[in-house]
């Protein structure tokens, strides 16, 4: 038997969840930013892939908050203000860490001093990348595509990748492929539950 329910029968809120626990695990995007006075933020979002190669493209959504004082993120705020960021990947290892980041702060205070994550410069655009994530990609904002304007509405954050920092201890030995089993990723499930992707959970298909 199976649970049919249409859209139009179904709250946001129960929507939401019917989407991110059936459609699991998603990367996550640790986006980097900051304002044009320097602030700057952090935080995951796990609505997020790469959709172009030429030119290279990765999107993800900040959607709009239910919170009718703050309904948008500073993400999506400091995007739109300079056109900037930085997607970095996360590590099994940085779990800790990108969790403590997804908390609400003050848009002056940095989630990378919250979460005492080290940073380092970018090269292409102001906001600073996670030094310690395996895969970063420095960006510009080529355009935000507002799906809706109610709570619960995507912003697709359409950003072109300017230069990737990759840690080339996750290269295969000889090659510029990524080993998963090195890279050590994380993806997000419904609730509180992640996919770490490497050992077992990791298994190989040839294409017929």
């Amino acid at each position: 038997m199976f649970y049919s329910k249409e859209t139009k029968e179904l709250t946001t809120q129960e929507i939401y969840f019917l989407l991110i626990g059936g459609i699991a695990p998603r990367p996550i995007a640790w986006v980097s930013s900051i304002d044009k006075n320097g602030n700057t933020n952090l935080a995951p979002y796990s609505f997020f892939n790469a959709f172009s190669s030429n030119p290279p493209v990765v999107i993800f959504s900040p959607a709009i908050s239910p919170d009718p004082n703050r309904p948008f993120k500073d993400t999506y705020l400091n995007l739109m203000e300079t056109k900037e960021c930085v997607v970095n990947l996360v590590s099994y290892e940085l779990k800790d860490q990108m969790n403590l980041s997804s908390q609400s702060l003050p848009h002056e205070l940095s989630e990378f001093d919250q979460a005492q994550v080290e940073t380092i410069a970018s090269d292409l655009v102001k906001a600073p990348r996670v030094k310690n994530s395996p895969f970063q990609m420095e960006c510009r904002l080529m355009e935000m595509k507002q799906l809706g304007d109610k709570p619960g509405a995507g912003n697709l954050a359409i950003c072109e990748i300017l230069k990737f920092h990759i840690d080339e201890n996750v290269f295969r030995e000889g090659s510029q492929r990524i080993d998963p089993q090195k890279i050590d990723l994380i993806g997000r499930n419904g609730e509180h539950f992640y996919t770490r992707a490497s050992g077992e959970a990791i298994f190989e298909l040839k294409r017929p």
